[in-house]
């Protein structure tokens, strides 16, 4: 089979389902359900027409709540944060007594680092007695970003009380005890999580951590070497384990692991030095495209030959330059690098269909 043709029939379904409910939309009264399925439809393409549809749908059904989470959600994820948040704050204003609902926002504001008002919300919920461990141990870790340890702590025991043998509360309880000057309360309870989780090399490294902290440097030492022999790649075990024989007087051993760490941290900074300049040249790219300075924008893009994102932007510069069978090019090769991005999927399947209208037009 043509490869275009493959690529073809793996555009089809998405668009076709939005294309059909768009059809049933228009050919009756509204219908909030179909209104609801076609936003959920053009979100899942990434189309725009996807907001302005959850909002139409919202209008026609006010008082379905699920449907305006789902609209938070679909905001959240393309990075429109203020107003997904805006829908919630509407919704909690509609139904002030749901702690579901407050801890389900109070997790996505932990999320975003608003951490002030993430332990509102999420307290809010424990208060109301929606107090599961999930909760508690998010509550937990916003109210330490706060510098709210001691209730920090203690929300994090309770976390570990509803679920003892999770690991997770017991790790992020031990890193605040350390943190809090405690090693000998932090080994309790990160040996517990090592022991729940052996293969975890965080867990280890900070169990190492603790122990250097309470004096235990033998102990520690074999901490660090357990989480090494797990990940030998662990740059911060390397440091650790460094610093540490150093201070025991190996010093030949100790620089064999701080030269590992030195040169693994210059590639960090470097793959973090390239994909900074890669996503502000993108940036820019659709910052000019927004701009409709075509030319401009195709010169960054164009920076960036080999990457979904950059041959997408390429590809709408290339058509507002008027050059459609180049754009659908990029398409082409967009999806060949990133062949689960429906949304790439759906914009190729807009760039053929346009391009057959044009062929059509032109040979009548």
């Amino acid at each position: 089979m043509p490869l275009t043709v493959c690529l073809l029939l793996l555009v089809l379904p998405v668009a076709a389902t939005a294309a059909t409910r768009q059809s049933a939309v228009s050919s009756r009264p509204v219908d909030a359900g179909q209104l609801k399925a076609l936003a959920a439809s053009y979100a899942a393409a990434g189309d725009p027409r996807a907001a302005q549809t959850y909002e139409r749908a919202i209008a026609a059904a006010p008082g379905d709540f699920p449907l305006r989470v789902e609209f938070a959600e679909f905001l959240w994820h393309t990075g429109e944060r203020e107003r997904g948040n805006a829908q919630m704050e509407r919704l909690l204003r509609l139904v002030p007594d749901n702690p579901k609902l407050k801890a389900h926002y109070g997790v996505n504001l932990a999320e975003q680092g608003r951490y002030v008002q993430a332990a509102e919300q999420l307290d809010a919920a424990r208060r109301a007695g929606f107090a599961g461990a999930d909760v508690l141990y998010y509550l937990g870790s916003v109210l330490w970003e706060t510098g709210r340890l001691d209730e920090a702590a203690l929300r994090l025991r309770e976390a570990v009380a509803k679920e003892p043998g999770k690991a997770s509360a017991r790790h992020r309880l031990g890193r605040l005890l350390i943190f809090q000057g405690k090693p000998a309360a932090a080994i309790v309870e990160l040996s517990r999580a090592a022991e729940l989780e052996p293969d975890a090399v965080e867990v280890r490294l900070d169990l190492g951590r603790a122990l250097e902290a309470s004096g235990d440097l033998p102990r520690a030492e074999a901490a660090y070497r357990r989480a090494l022999e797990r990940e030998p790649n662990a740059s911060l075990g390397h440091y650790l384990l460094g610093t540490l024989l150093a201070r025991r007087g190996h010093r030949n051993e100790a620089a064999l692991h701080i030269a590992f760490y030195r040169r693994a941290f210059a590639d960090e900074q470097e793959a973090r030095f390239r994909s900074g300049s890669r996503q502000a040249e993108l940036n820019l790219g659709w910052t000019e495209l927004k701009k409709n300075r075509f030319e401009e924008a195709l010169a960054q893009f164009n920076r960036h030959p080999n990457d979904a994102e950059g041959l997408r932007g390429a590809a709408q510069a290339l058509a507002g330059l008027g050059r459609h069978a180049e754009a659908l090019r990029a398409l082409e090769r967009a999806v060949l690098l990133d062949p689960d991005n429906r949304a790439l999927r759906y914009e190729l399947d807009r760039a053929r269909e346009g391009s057959e209208k044009k062929e059509r037009s032109e040979k009548k």
